[in-house]
């Protein structure tokens, strides 16, 4: 971890990315100044699967071990990966173990998003969240499962009512930020102190600002929760641009 007079260093993130996913390096692109470059690859799963569940998401973490160590080769500092789901659908010990492996393949400090989200909750010191999701019923039903295992009390929880199939032919991971916006507003639990936006894929972190400012309480999204989170470590917070009340405290 630099220190903080290693502040004004040029600092390289490296990103894991899922092959379909366009979102995660667009808003880590947008977060930083010039003093962060954001260095990515994508991985992709060696099989095909109709649906993500458990056997998908071990596929494609196996895949995301064995190709992590290619951002070596660009210097990176740091390193994330940019799958939300693939994190948190074996709970949090599953999830520190992932982090723990790809930290030691890449030789630096990889951060998770799952992880991620509980580090900034607590940071906050939420104590109650209004989870809202764009997934559809089994990833769900497992991020109810890992968020269960921290102390926080889930006032609220909304995803993607539609079966599988339906949901299939029109993720709402695909919406438009406006879209995303809107149906947060019209789902969110009002008695929460923060509200809780998992998916990296989720144009969510466009409208961070806007939905604090309509709800007034904090927005805690993947991606936001994981760009702090690298910052914290790399000592560049004020590298961030003013991104929600995450990112100004």
């Amino acid at each position: 971890m630099y220190s903080k007079a290693d502040s004004n260093r040029q600092i390289r993130l490296g990103l894991l990315v899922p092959a379909g996913n366009t979102t995660f390096e667009p808003d880590f692109n947008s977060a930083f100044s010039s003093q962060v470059t954001i260095h990515s690859h994508r991985v992709i799963a060696q099989r095909s699967h109709a649906f993500e569940s458990y056997e998908s998401m071990d596929d494609i973490n196996e895949e995301a071990v064995k190709e992590v160590e290619k951002l070596a080769r660009a210097g990176v500092h740091f390193g994330a990966y940019g799958f939300t789901i693939a994190t948190f659908y074996r709970g949090r010990v599953f999830a520190e173990q992932l982090e723990q492996r790809l930290t030691q393949v890449l030789g630096v400090p990889v951060v998770v998003p799952a992880l991620a989200l509980l580090e900034a909750l607590a940071y906050l010191e939420i104590k109650k969240i209004s989870v809202v999701t764009p997934y559809p019923e089994w990833n769900n039903q497992t991020l109810k499962t890992f968020l269960s295992e921290a102390p926080f009390e889930i006032v609220g929880f909304k995803g993607d009512e539609r079966s599988k199939e339906v949901a299939k032919k029109n993720y709402l991971w695909h919406q438009l930020p406006n879209e995303a916006a809107t149906f947060i507003k019209e789902v969110s639990h009002k008695d929460a102190d923060a509200i809780v936006l998992p998916c990296t894929a989720w144009r969510t972190f466009e409208v961070i600002e806007e939905l604090e400012a309509d709800l007034k309480i904090p927005i805690v999204t993947a991606n936001q929760a994981t760009i702090w989170s690298l910052a914290r470590r790399a000592s560049i917070k004020s590298a961030l641009r003013p991104r929600g009340k995450l990112f100004a405290i």
